[in-house]
């Protein structure tokens, strides 16, 4: 035999061993196709962010020491709060956030004396006279929209992890997107003007099936 067919045949055998390692590498589990901090839903056809995880740009990230999942990243949970963004959540010292009633229950503390309602006459403690970001505490953001600027809250319930409608009742953030985030989004937003909280946009999603709009992370929603 020549040379150059034992070459050719030692070439051909070393392809098929070759592929042979490489198949025999990447061997298919169907229990295990989920990303980290992942899990597969009860139907078994798409993952979702693990309990205690929030969906972020880089997928699934656990949550912390006092910390639950919410939109776009991990938030402090209630009665905690950090005071930069890097910073752990530690134990609310302030009336910020405590819940007020204009009529029945107005907000005591000087620094968040004022009682934003979300429901009739009940509401949230906060301040007025913001600028911007940096004047609010605990992820609040300056809401500029009202003849008084006030630091706003983020909407209760957004961004935590849901299978159905009824994992997000009882929240600011009543619908359930079970196909795409598997999170609860605030709907009924406005476009024009954007009432989303900071960080958020309001999405017209019509086109899919959506009765009303909902409100997404900035720069997701489809065009």
């Amino acid at each position: 035999m020549s040379n150059t067919c034992a070459d050719t045949i030692g070439f051909r055998w070393l392809a098929l061993v070759s592929a042979a390692l490489f198949a025999a590498g990447c061997v298919y589990d169907a229990s295990d196709r989920c990303d980290e901090n992942e899990e597969l839903y009860a139907a078994g056809d798409r993952c979702v962010c693990v309990a205690g995880a929030a969906m972020t740009t880089h997928g699934c990230v656990l949550c912390g020491a006092h910390e639950t999942p919410g939109s776009g990243g991990c938030v402090c949970a209630d009665g905690y709060v950090r005071s930069a963004p890097e910073d752990a959540c530690q134990p609310k010292t302030d009336a910020l956030g405590m819940a007020c009633d204009t009529q029945s229950a107005p907000c005591a503390d000087a620094t968040y004396s004022h009682c934003q309602t979300t429901a009739g006459t009940s509401g949230y403690c906060t301040s007025t006279g913001c600028s911007g970001a940096a004047d609010c505490a605990d992820g609040y953001a300056c809401d500029k929209s009202t003849s008084v600027p006030y630091c706003r809250r983020p909407p209760v319930g957004a961004g935590q992890s849901c299978a159905a409608a009824a994992d997000c009742a009882g929240t600011e953030a009543t619908f359930c997107d079970t196909m795409v985030t598997h999170q609860c989004h605030v709907q009924g937003c406005t476009l024009s003007p954007d009432d989303c909280f900071s960080g958020t946009a309001c999405c017209d999603l019509s086109a899919f099936g959506l009765p009303q709009p909902i409100c997404v992370q900035a720069g997701t929603c489809p065009t």
